[in-house]
């Protein structure tokens, strides 16, 4: 179940963003190849975090790597067709929340995230203990983003840099919630959701500041 979770968060993620694209008009020979090299991307940053972080001691996929991987590809293809830029941010952006909600559903059956100790109302019980379901959470928040943010696309009102930076501090609040951080002020996760978060924000000032002036001028 794993896998087929983790491979339809894949699929449905890039089926979302090809249906944007076309929205936009973007030309159906682009949208393929874009999504090839999306797919190639993701996977690739997915797995080579994974081994950074374990001194290749380990293999499996990493969410923020596989973020990272989409992003990157969104900025090699607005170079290489910069007539499509904004569509890409737009369309990736969007299925970032939709394709992490379902993959957690996926670690959800697995049991590879576990929740920090937790008695509670909805507490999982495992051999560790009762811990707090933090995959069902982490699927559940994200994909109501996803939800929220097509409604506000479909508004004209979705900005791709300001939603990631609400994607990747939900993330790192929800860090908080993992076994992995007990014991620890800030995971790695974090620290690069964190740097993710302040690029984003000086990249939205200085968008901001530029447009400021053009006004003036």
């Amino acid at each position: 179940m794993y896998r087929l979770m983790i491979l339809s968060s894949f699929v449905l993620g890039l089926l979302s963003a090809a249906f944007v694209l076309r929205r936009q008009n973007v030309k159906a020979s682009i949208i393929g190849l874009s999504v090839i090299l999306e797919m190639a991307l993701t996977f690739y940053m997915a797995l080579i975090i994974t081994a950074i972080l374990s001194g290749t001691k380990s293999c499996g996929l990493n969410s923020t790597g596989g973020a990272l991987g989409l992003i990157l590809g969104v900025i090699i293809f607005g170079l290489i067709t910069p007539q499509y830029k904004k569509d890409f941010w737009i369309a990736y952006t969007l299925s970032l929340p939709l394709m992490y909600g379902i993959g957690k559903i996926g670690c959800a059956f697995a049991g590879c995230c576990s929740g920090i100790h937790y008695d509670g109302i909805f507490h999982v019980v495992t051999e560790k203990g009762d811990l707090f379901p933090v995959q069902i959470a982490e699927a559940v928040i994200f994909i109501l983003i996803y939800i929220i943010s097509m409604i506000i696309y479909y508004k004209d009102m979705y900005d791709p840099f300001a939603s990631s930076v609400i994607y990747a501090v939900a993330k790192i609040l929800l860090d908080f919630l993992r076994d992995t951080h007990e014991g620890m002020i800030i995971s790695t996760n974090q620290m690069m959701c964190l740097t993710i978060v302040i690029i984003l924000i000086v990249y939205i000032i200085i968008r901001k500041h530029q447009r400021f002036l053009k006004k003036d001028i």
